[in-house]
């Protein structure tokens, strides 16, 4: 995901989780799958991949991690759409469970005085 600094979206760096730097192959590689599989998650819904200029697929580091972590539930015997499912909602829940951490903290905070 792309933040705003002060209205206008942030454009992911070299080394962020979101920068697509990733062709297909070198993609497919380094999480141990084909090419096939990585189209597959992605028909599936999983994410979206980035395009090149040239209108090749490039992935993140995150659609990576999330592609790994279905790879393994295939392994496992899930489903395809099932561990998209999965994936999906275990990655919901993170970010949950890291806004009731923010808020916690805000409650738990000094007092906030205007």
């Amino acid at each position: 995901m792309n933040e705003t600094t002060q209205g206008r979206p942030r454009t992911p760096a070299l080394g962020d989780a979101d920068f697509p730097g990733y062709a297909m192959g070198t993609a497919a590689q380094a999480i141990g799958v084909t090419p096939a599989f990585l189209r597959a998650v992605e028909t599936a819904g999983l994410f979206q991949s980035h395009r090149s200029g040239g209108g090749h697929r490039r992935y993140s580091r995150d659609d990576l991690e999330r592609a790994d972590r279905a790879r393994h539930l295939v392994d496992g015997g899930v489903r395809l759409d099932a561990a998209v499912r999965i994936v999906e909602l275990e990655y919901q829940l993170a970010a949950a469970n890291a806004m009731i951490d923010i808020l916690r903290r805000r409650l738990d905070g000094p007092p906030v005085h205007g």
